[in-house]
């Protein structure tokens, strides 16, 4: 005969009972987390995940499943990677990864271990950042139009130098015979002149307005290259090459990103003279949780002078005649809506100027 189990005591019901009260208080803090949690196991499966996580790493019915299938196939290299890292290096306990997840969250990787340092998985927490993002925009605003206010005297001066000259060449064209070949040289004067005038004023109102992001799918090879065809027209000696690596199209602003290459082109093909090349590169990137794609600018032009390469995206600051100090400023706001950044180095045969934004 089988014994029959042995019916728990008083005092073993009570604690049993207290134990799934204290689990079902863990469940209801875990749920009502403000942020997203995610806990992945030491065989690198989905165990546990709150509503806005799962929301967040689309995790849906893939609690049990390896963490690999909430990632793209793209990623799945890098991921094993990190995955071994946290498992093998009890030092980043103390030093989790801090990533930031489509321009919207900050996402925080951390090794769980038990008392004597024993790997158990890896805590997965996503904090909603667009508040932030927000008031981030708007400082750089801010930090604009403080730049306008430093700088309006030079403004000032930029602007009244062509107006003089304005106001000097029709006072002679008054005199003038209006067929002599002066007068035609005094009005092709005064046109360069309000052109000047004109495109510094252009500027100045892009500085001023405040970017918008409106995202669509955009095929950025097509797009850059169509930017490109169009100012190679202008520059009839620059040697042009476009090298993309792309997995298809990419959620950006086409209006903006059209600006951002047109401004790189043009300041690269400005910077060579007329002659000389500029190689285009498209590369998209996985860094653990985020993709990028990187758009450089390679030419073979003099570079950048060391003195200015730290304040390259201070409002105003130009080394080109005529130039208006705020391509740069406006290229790497374009790059940092986007999610990513704009950087500039010199290579030694020329400049490369890198912009990254964020693969949606």
């Amino acid at each position: 005969m089988s014994e029959r189990p042995e019916t728990p005591s008083i005092g073993e019901r009570e604690e049993l009972q207290t134990l799934r009260r204290r689990v079902a208080e863990f469940e209801d803090i875990i749920r009502c987390l403000p942020i997203g949690f995610i806990f992945i196991d030491r065989d690198d499966k989905v165990a546990m995940a709150n509503p806005i996580g799962a929301e967040i790493r689309c995790v849906g019915d893939r609690l049990g499943a390896p963490v690999a299938d909430c990632h793209p196939s793209g990623t799945h290299t890098t991921l094993g990677t990190v995955m071994e890292r946290f498992r093998t290096e009890p030092q980043m306990q103390e030093h989790p990864i801090v990533l930031e997840r489509m321009h919207r969250y900050e996402v925080t990787y951390s090794r769980v271990a038990n008392s004597e340092g024993e790997y158990r998985g890896i805590l997965w927490l996503s904090h909603d950042i667009s508040r932030r993002k927000q008031l981030e925009r708007e400082l750089m605003h801010a930090e604009r139009l403080a730049g306008l206010g430093r700088m309006a005297a030079k403004v000032a001066h930029d602007i009244k130098n062509p107006l003089n000259a304005i106001q000097g060449a029709a006072h002679f064209l008054q005199q003038e015979e209006s067929e002599s070949d002066y007068a035609e040289e005094l009005t092709t004067m005064i046109k360069d002149q309000v052109g000047r005038i004109a495109a510094l004023v252009t500027h100045l109102n892009e500085l001023t307005r405040p970017f918008e992001l409106t995202l669509e799918s955009v095929d950025l090879e097509q797009a850059i290259r169509g930017q490109l065809n169009a100012c190679s027209v202008s520059h009839p000696g620059i040697l042009w090459s476009l090298d993309a690596d792309l997995d298809g199209s990419v959620q950006v602003d086409r209006t903006l990103l059209e600006r951002l290459v047109w401004n790189a082109a043009e300041n690269a093909c400005l910077s060579m003279a007329g002659e000389g090349n500029l190689d285009i590169r498209i590369r998209q990137r996985h860094e653990e949780d985020a993709g990028w794609v990187d758009i450089e600018f390679e030419d073979s032009g003099p570079g950048f002078h060391f003195k200015v390469l730290q304040d390259l995206f201070q409002p105003f600051l130009t080394t080109r005649e005529n130039g208006t100090g705020l391509g740069l400023t406006i290229m790497r706001e374009i790059c940092l809506l986007h999610g990513g950044d704009l950087t500039i180095e010199n290579t030694g045969n020329g400049a490369l100027v890198t912009a990254r934004v964020s693969a949606r």
